[in-house]
């Protein structure tokens, strides 16, 4: 078993050698690699039996739209090493494992190699948080939504500039669990969020020009705020992520992609989405 001095983390890589010898991976498959997916505390701890592992995919390329946990579903994250090009490894839900904790002990040896930076594991803990944690929205309010294929456009809106964005955030005020009547609108309140640390004056361009055409998208299919039936845009604003306050964040839901995973699977369009950072 593992030991409170165990110096396993959750986001640790597994070598490839002890993933096969665990049989996570065949032994001459070099396209995958096994990440600790289990908290911290848990390691140790135990009344934890299992150690759960994601099995990930390595890509060439970060994709932007599955960064900042954006999508429930996957999540590119980026591996540091010494002297060595960032390794790009995609998670998908799907891939999850148990390994027996004696299993592990015995036979799993952590990737010295590569590391995953502070701000890297957080993201993988809110990406792990976020697919039991995501309120849905009002039904009625996901109905209107698909007019037009709205929440389609948002993604293809929101594409361009992805790797700049934190999040898109939905404020439906006293609204939040309210089904509507035909005829009375959803007051919606949107904050496109940047970056400011990494991004700087080129993420908040990014948000402003994101804001205008969720705008315009918004009363060309809705109408203006003022005669608006079903969803009236009250406001639309880039902020940044640094003036982002915890009200504001219990306040609000994150409008997530999920959609577009569902691709995957081929089951359809559109699902409820959001919830706040952690």
């Amino acid at each position: 078993m593992l030991a409170r001095d165990t110096d396993w983390r959750q986001g640790d890589l597994l070598t490839r050698e002890a993933a096969a010898a665990l049989g996570l991976v065949a032994a001459v498959d070099e396209e995958r690699r096994v990440i600790v997916i289990t908290h911290d505390c848990d390691l140790p701890h135990g009344s934890e039996l299992c150690v759960e592992v994601i099995v990930a995919e390595m890509v060439v390329k970060e994709d932007p739209q599955l960064s900042y946990a954006k999508n429930p579903r996957r999540l590119h994250l980026a591996y540091e090493g010494i002297n060595a090009a960032p390794l790009i490894l995609e998670l998908r839900h799907g891939d999850r494992r148990s390994v027996p904790k004696g299993d592990f002990a015995e036979r799993a040896v952590k990737d010295h190699s590569l590391a995953l930076p502070i701000d890297a594991k957080r993201v993988l803990k809110q990406w792990l948080a976020a697919r039991y944690g995501r309120p849905a929205f009002p039904n009625e309010f996901e109905e209107r939504l698909r007019k037009g294929k709205v929440e389609r456009k948002i993604a293809k809106i929101l594409e361009p500039d992805a790797k700049y964005l934190v999040g898109l955030f939905f404020d439906l005020g006293e609204q939040r669990g309210t089904e509507a009547v035909e005829g009375e609108p959803y007051a919606l309140s949107v904050s496109v969020v940047y970056d400011a640390n990494e991004g700087g004056a080129d993420a908040r361009g990014a948000a402003e020009r994101v804001a205008m055409q969720l705008r315009e998208l918004f009363e060309n299919t809705y109408g203006k705020p003022d005669v608006a039936t079903e969803i009236a845009l009250d406001a639309c604003e880039a902020v940044a992520d640094t003036y982002l306050t915890l009200a504001d964040l219990r306040r609000v839901d994150q409008w997530r992609l999920e959609y577009i995973s569902l691709r995957d699977g081929e089951q359809g369009d559109f699902l409820p989405v959001g919830e706040i950072p952690v």
